[in-house]
């Protein structure tokens, strides 16, 4: 190989990555920005299930950012719909909670419904783990009777402890990112 053909393959390389680093990095902006734009348009329905429910509006705004980046069309692979990822056994729960008839159910992705049934799951889950958020948020995520188990097997662990020790990566990674967010 020639060192002509080195000297330009790596100028090639560097601008490649120049240009891809300064991609990511506007595109980031672009995102971050796009984020906040919605979130501040779903304050008024935030701050109305804060009222009604006691959670925080920056803790629902932080689970809103994690779940779906404040996309109200949002879906996961496993089904999960809107803003606050709502599965429809979650929905189930939250409609109990509620006192509602089972055949009342809505359109996940409707904003106003999704914050309905999201933020009551979520309340209902600080108070079924007396107050404690981190819990709470690795229920939203892994389930509650699953944090309830790993409650009973360790007793005399802090509830960071618990996740940090005994929940999953990715309900470790969302508990974190949801507490950042925050």
């Amino acid at each position: 190989m020639s060192r002509r053909w080195i000297t330009i393959t790596a100028a090639v390389v560097v601008a490649a990555v120049l240009t891809a680093g300064l991609g990511l990095w506007a595109g980031g902006r672009v995102r971050e920005g796009r984020i906040k734009t919605r979130l501040a348009a779903l304050t008024p329905l935030i701050d109305e299930n804060a009222w009604r429910t006691g959670v925080s509006p920056d803790l629902i705004r932080a689970v809103i950012r994690v779940e779906s980046s404040g996309d109200p069309q949002a879906v996961s692979s496993a089904g999960a719909r809107g803003l606050m990822q709502i599965t429809p056994a979650a929905e189930t729960d939250a409609i109990k909670v509620l006192n509602l008839p089972e055949n009342l159910k809505g359109d996940l992705f409707d904003p106003k419904y999704n914050l309905l049934i999201g933020v009551t799951y979520l309340a209902h889950l600080r108070e079924r783990f007396d107050g404690d958020d981190r819990l709470a948020l690795a229920a939203y995520h892994m389930g509650p009777t699953a944090v309830a188990r790993l409650q009973r097997e360790h007793p005399d662990l802090s509830s960071q402890q618990l996740i940090d020790q005994f929940a999953g990566p990715q309900t470790r990674a969302y508990v974190r990112k949801v507490m950042q967010a925050w």
